[in-house]
């Protein structure tokens, strides 16, 4: 594990993702249709990860996503900034929650399990293209 992840807080991701309020879009859509109070997110799932949900994932492993609402996620977090993006990124056996608000020393990390990132993709608004069955 990276040197500066090594204390990392452990969470629980409907902590800041919650299911009801996240929905995913397709890529081309993910660049610029955000509404006011959405914050991206890009999840990035390994093969083994992939193969838990319903759905195809793309051969790259990226499912893109806005969560509302990113001014309640900035006071929950103490960021000064409200953040611009949020990525899961798979590491195998869990994943890594960041929040970027463009402020390096405002970056917060947290771990959160395979479970959680699972059980959210399976249960928000996906779309029309992730709802078949494989």
């Amino acid at each position: 594990m990276a040197k500066h992840y090594e204390n990392i807080i452990k969470t629980s991701l409907e902590e800041y993702i919650p299911v009801l309020s996240f929905r995913t879009v397709m890529p081309p859509q993910w660049e610029g249709s955000a509404g006011y109070s959405e914050l991206p997110v890009a999840v990035t799932l390994k093969k083994k990860a992939a193969s838990r949900l319903s759905f195809e994932v793309p051969w790259d492993g990226m499912i893109y996503g806005f969560v509302r609402s990113k001014f309640d996620i900035q006071k929950k977090l103490g960021m000064n900034e409200v953040p611009v993006s949020a990525t899961l990124n798979d590491w195998e056996d869990r994943f890594m929650l960041v929040f970027d608000n463009g402020n390096p020393k405002e970056v917060k990390a947290f771990e959160v399990s395979t479970d959680d990132v699972i059980f959210l993709l399976e249960n928000c608004r996906r779309t029309p293209e992730q709802r078949s069955v494989r």
